[in-house]
């Protein structure tokens, strides 16, 4: 019996050493996304790791490691090799620069985007962390029409973790965001990688939802609360329906009601099959927006407040 009780107890003994030895195992730290290249480049595939740093730089580095490093499945690449290295990196503010060496040029069309893809979603991650650039040798990274690309956020790279970017187009919408003062607006070129496989992106959807992002430099401000849902947006002959939620109602900064509609009106009139604009608040149509603007309006185009 005494035997019979020694080993029952050294079992438990050891139960209570493994399950410790299993909580000293459990990870720690902030769980990320490291993204990776396919071995053919053809998608983006995610690796979850934890990183040890405690203040912002210390994660930079270490998700630029591990960006440079073979990731544990083997199906997939580092994102940063072949001679794609790393010079050096800067952190100002919320916005981290990478400085990429003259092979970079090198790759193409569709490695070059979804090595972009892969180190800006990476390091989005980041608190604190609000905008990524990349530049060649020092130089700004240029997109294929010879323009600055500068600035980038994760939600520039519309394709999620895994899906194909063969079908990716890269586009370019002209957004209006405001002046200093509010009372004027000033016209923004953005590039982004629009993925033309996702049904549910129509490229109304993607200028709305980058208006609400807000602008990504210091020349220009905010238009619209960044609160504001947008709750549906169709297009039926030429005109573009948008239905908010009452968010949109409340301002941002010094805006004026004249900047913000013509923000929203001149930033979708860009696009080819869109001449007009009705703005709907809650579904209602029936009513004015802020005393002012009567949403029956089928607004169009007006230059007059560009700078």
């Amino acid at each position: 019996m005494k035997k019979e009780r020694k080993t029952a107890l050294t079992v438990i003994g050891l139960l209570f050493l493994l399950l410790i030895g299993c909580a000293k195992r459990e990870p720690s730290g902030l769980k990320t996304d490291i993204y990776y290249l396919n071995k053919s480049e053809t998608k983006l595939m995610a690796e979850e790791h934890y990183l040890q740093g405690t203040t912002t730089k210390e994660m930079i580095v270490e998700v630029l490691t591990l960006l440079c490093e073979v990731p544990e499945n083997k199906e997939l690449r580092a994102t940063l090799t072949g001679g794609v290295n790393i010079i050096n990196y800067s952190y100002d503010g919320s916005i981290v620069t990478v400085s990429l060496g003259e092979k970079y040029k090198e790759l193409v069309k569709t490695t070059e985007v979804l090595t972009r893809a892969a180190v800006v979603k990476s390091l989005a991650q980041i608190p604190d962390v609000d905008y990524i650039r990349i530049t060649i040798g020092g130089e700004p990274l240029l997109d294929y029409s010879g323009n600055e690309i500068g600035l980038m956020t994760a939600d520039m790279f519309l394709d999620n973790a895994g899906e194909q970017l063969n079908n990716y187009e890269k586009v370019t919408i002209r957004l209006y965001f405001a002046n200093a003062t509010g009372d004027g607006l000033i016209a923004i070129n953005r590039s982004l990688v629009h993925n033309i496989g996702l049904s549910n992106v129509s490229m109304e959807k993607l200028v709305v939802e980058q208006l609400l992002a807000g602008p990504a430099n210091e020349e220009s401000y905010p238009t619209i609360n960044p609160d504001t849902k947008l709750l549906s947006v169709t297009v039926k002959d030429g005109v573009c329906y948008l239905n908010f939620d009452s968010a949109i109602l409340t301002p941002v900064n010094n805006v004026t009601s004249d900047v913000m509609i013509y923000s929203i009106v001149n930033s979708l009139v860009e696009l080819s099959n869109i001449n007009k604009v009705q703005i709907s608040i809650d579904g209602q149509k029936d009513t004015t927006f802020k005393d002012k603007y009567d949403l029956t309006t089928l607004f169009e185009r007006n230059l007059s407040l560009l700078e």
